[in-house]
């Protein structure tokens, strides 16, 4: 469910922006979104299994020795979401783990709460 409305938010946004959709359903977009998500070598999916364990982003990235560009990115992608009034559920709870304190198991609680819809709908 996550992986597959990601790919919907990335898309929205992406749209937006003035991608096609088909180059967000190729390698760039679903074939990143993959690796992200599934390659025990993700940075990314390293931050989100501490976060998940319970660590803090402050006490993940000292004991890290290179960069999970997501972290930083996350903000990029809220502001750009935001300007562009597009939604983006995952993102925005990505956001408030990362910055504003809830906790990963909070955030995918609130994500599940989210009434379900067509991946077409989510923005």
């Amino acid at each position: 469910m996550v992986i597959t409305r990601g790919l919907a938010e990335l898309t929205h946004l992406g749209v937006a922006l003035g991608a096609e959709p088909a180059t967000l359903a190729g390698l760039a977009g679903m074939g990143d979104l993959l690796a992200t998500c599934m390659s025990p070598q993700s940075r990314n999916r390293m931050v989100g299994e501490q976060l998940g364990r319970g660590l803090s982003i402050e006490e993940i990235i000292a004991d890290m020795n290179m960069v999970a560009e997501g972290v930083k990115t996350t903000k990029s992608v809220v502001e750009l979401a935001g300007r562009h009034d597009i939604e983006m559920p995952i993102a925005e709870e990505m956001h408030a783990v990362l910055y504003q304190g809830r906790t990963a198991a909070d955030a995918y609680r609130g994500l599940h709460l989210r009434k379900a819809g067509h991946e077409r709908d989510i923005g």
